[in-house]
This record gives structure tokens, sequence and C-alpha cells, in this order.
């Protein structure tokens, strides 16, 4: 998996644009989901890249994922597949532990996570998607699935930012031999409940101090922290200027001093919460 991927969350209408500018920057990864609305526009772009014999296919990591529900995964890869305009999915991801709940039955329209896995193990085995991974999970639902999985998830998909260090969880998932990815790896617009001394991690005084140090920018220094921390990154912008700066934020050493001052930042401040999440109402915070 590579280690800088493009998160397209949010993406513009412009993004198979910016995926084919990003393979040409030298982006071999791509992150999106069947609730982001642009699988099409990312598979538009990639499949554009292709024909021009920019890359092969096997050359690039495609990610894309799922809110699981009963007896529809397949069809909901196939028509993943059928938007990218591929043959198979490099890692299929649960989007979420937990998919829309139902006011009407007082449950969460979902199936056990047991049954999920299984079904996503036989995709595997029929070749539509090389590798199946978690989004949002915590370390008790890892517990509960590594006590059945035959095919381990590669990786847990969460947030991660110098405002949530996630440090307990990201130790687990290393001892267990399973990969972090960090979405919202730059912060983000954080709710108005959640307290924050500033509006944005790149006006940390300790950021600009070694933005100005190392000669990078603001965003490079909080990215750079991310992979010195032994994850996976996957920010999103909407500019082919900042896809580069992103992808060149890997290139400087920062001091182990200065990369526990960054942690020092932590507030365990989420910008994504699944509480604020409308499509499933109100549901405490991943731990």
């Amino acid at each position: 998996m590579p280690r800088i991927g493009y998160g397209t969350w949010q993406g513009t209408d412009k993004l198979d644009d910016l995926v084919y500018e990003a393979i040409k920057i030298g982006y071999r990864h791509f992150d999106t989901a069947s609730i982001y609305r642009n699988e099409e526009l990312v598979g538009k772009g990639v499949n554009r890249a292709i024909q021009e014999g920019l890359v092969k296919r096997e050359d690039l990591y495609i990610t894309t994922k799922f809110f699981p529900e009963k007896d529809n995964i397949p069809k909901f890869l196939n028509q993943s597949l059928e938007k990218l305009q591929l043959d198979y999915i490099d890692l299929y991801l649960i989007h979420s532990p937990f998919s829309a709940y139902n006011k009407e039955t007082d449950r969460f329209d979902q199936p056990p996570l047991h049954e999920t896995w299984k079904v996503l193990e036989d995709l595997v085995r029929s070749g539509k998607c090389k590798s199946i991974g978690v989004s949002n999970f915590n370390v008790q639902l890892l517990v509960d699935l590594l006590s059945y999985a035959e095919i381990k998830p590669v990786c847990n998909q969460v947030e991660v930012h110098p405002y949530l260090i996630q440090e307990d969880l990201i130790g687990f998932y290393k001892k267990m031999g399973i990969e972090i990815v960090a979405y919202t790896p730059l912060g983000g617009n954080f709710p108005g409940d959640v307290e924050v001394n500033v509006k944005s991690l790149i006006e940390e005084p300790i950021i600009k101090e070694l933005s100005e140090k190392y000669g990078k920018t603001p965003g490079q220094v909080i990215l750079n922290w991310g992979l010195s921390r032994g994850y996976v990154i996957i920010p999103k912008t909407a500019t082919v200027s900042r896809l580069r700066e992103n992808f060149e934020c890997g290139d400087f050493e920062m001091t182990e001093q200065e990369l526990k001052k960054i942690s020092s930042l932590n507030r365990n401040a989420r910008a994504c919460d699944p509480k604020n999440m409308a499509h499933v109402g109100y549901v405490p915070g991943f731990a």
C-alpha cells in the first residue's frame, strides 16, 4: 500500500482531471467510497491515465468502501467496479461498523459483523477485490473480528492528525500487524461543540516554527509528522498545486523532540464524529 494516497472525499466536479494530474505527479494510491458519489470521476481519471500509457492497472492501488446491509455487499461491489470501470478493487473497506438506524424497528439495518466479513472473504477469493479492511473501528471491534476472520483485515482507516493522535489505537494495530490509514491527516473543520484553541492546525506556533526551519509549508510539516509515525496518509485537496505539495511532504526529517512537540497538540478533537453524521443519527464517538 503506497504510504501517500489521494483522499477524494468532498471532491470537486473536476475530480477526474485531478486524479489524472495526481497520477502524473506520482500518486498511485486513490481512496474513494460509494457514499462519496464520485467513483465515476475517479474511474474516469484512472482510466484516462491507463489508456494514455502513463501507468498500468497493476501500478495503482484503488480503495473504495461500503456501508454494510444484509445480502447486498456483492451488489455494492459490482456497482463500484462498474462506476470505476475496473475489473477488481485493491482494497474494499467496511466504511463504518454501523449502518443507518431504523426508527421503525429500533435497530441498525446491518447484518452481524461476522456475516459481513465472511461475504468479504468470499469476494477476495473470487478475485473481485485483492484485500479487505475496515474503517472507523475501535480496538474492541477488531478483537472480535480477529476471533473468527480467516482473512485478516489489512488496515483500519481512521481520523488521525495532531489534534487527535490516536496513540493507543495505533500502537495496538501495529502489534497486530494491521496498517492504520489516516484520513483528515491535516485536521479539518471542527464542529462547533469541539473546543480547540485555534481554527486550524496550520496556525499552531510549533507548526509555523518548523515550517520556517525546514523551508516547508505548514501542511507538509503536519503530513511529515504523520508519515514519521509509520502509517499511511490520504490527504484531500481540490488543486493541482496542493496535490504536488502534499506528495512532496516526505523528503525531510524532523527530530524526535520536534515530533513530540507536534504530538503534544493532542486535544482528542474530531473533525468527523459519527454523532454528527445525519445518516445514522446520534452515535457516540469512536474510541
